[in-house]
């Protein structure tokens, strides 16, 4: 059977937030309305029950705050549980994750402008070939742009370059978290409503090849703040799905996070889920579906 799970981020209006493809509530209620034709939409607790239909999981990743506003709310309305995954370090330590540091600055900065910048400052050599990971953007440049700053730069020189354009366009950190990230009492909410929360981690970090390091500070950093709330995770979704060290990550994580009670993980891989799935699970974006189920 062709299970699938469907990977979601922004649930909201394009307007200015641009900086990664948004769905708009009305497309994301569409959407959810063309998977009930062909799949039944299940919780991620019922993956290892046997069906016999097709079935389907709806998977959000980052923990922004329009899967509260716009997406739960289509969700509660239609009686549908997804699994949502949360970053621990927007509300432990005040910390943006560089990612949506970039995805915010990208919303304001024309890729063209952004392009110039960065190459008038670092060594971009190879980013034509490696920046395939971002296949999905139309957009050349927001293909370099993104790799440049997700993968290819170190965090000091992401952070530094990012702050003063970001600081331009918004008011301070605190007010940013506060509108943008999902808080603690949404989460709880959204868990008592049916809706299954997950680990994204702690600051949204790619797979580093120290397994143990890698679980103590963004895996299990982001398990014990969501047990703080009374929320016990058993699933886990890496940023990035791992990277591109994602096969040394299912090599080198996956024992650790069985032996901690993690049940399964999603990765960013393309593929349908077969009955006798992995622990580590594929997914389809949310942009394809009609071209893949």
């Amino acid at each position: 059977m062709n299970n699938v799970a469907v990977m979601y981020h922004y649930v909201r209006e394009p307007d200015h937030w641009n900086g990664i493809v948004p769905l708009s509530p009305k497309h994301f209620e569409d959407q959810i309305d063309y998977i009930s034709r062909t799949h039944n939409i299940i919780s991620v607790n019922d993956i290892r029950r046997k069906h016999t239909k097709p079935w389907c999981v709806l998977t959000f990743d980052d923990g922004t705050k329009d899967q509260y506003t716009f997406a739960f709310d289509i969700l509660k309305r239609k009686g549908i549980s997804a699994y949502f995954t949360v970053m621990s370090g927007p509300a432990i330590s005040q910390d943006i994750p560089l990612v949506h540091l970039v995805h915010s600055v990208l919303s304001f900065i024309s890729d063209e402008e952004m392009w110039e910048r960065i190459n008038n400052k670092f060594d971009t050599r190879g980013v034509e070939g490696e920046s395939q990971i971002y296949s999905y953007e139309k957009n050349i440049l927001r293909r370099y742009n993104k790799y440049m700053l997700n993968f290819k730069l170190s965090e000091t020189e992401v952070g530094m370059f990012l702050q003063d354009i970001f600081n331009t366009h918004f008011l301070s950190k605190e007010e940013f978290i506060k509108d943008f990230y999902l808080n603690a009492a949404e989460i709880k909410e959204m868990h008592n409503a049916g809706m299954e929360i997950g680990i994204h981690g702690n600051r949204h970090l790619p797979y580093n090849l120290d397994p143990q390091t890698f679980y103590r500070e963004e895996i299990d950093t982001c398990k014990k703040w969501l047990c703080s709330i009374g929320i016990e995770p058993r699933w886990y979704t890496p940023p990035f799905g791992g990277g591109k060290n994602f096969h040394e990550m299912r090599n080198q994580l996956t024992s650790i996070l069985i032996s901690n009670g993690i049940n399964g993980a999603f990765t960013t891989q393309k593929g349908f889920i077969s009955d006798n799935q992995d622990f580590w699970m594929n997914r389809i974006d949310c942009n394809q579906i009609k071209q893949l189920i």
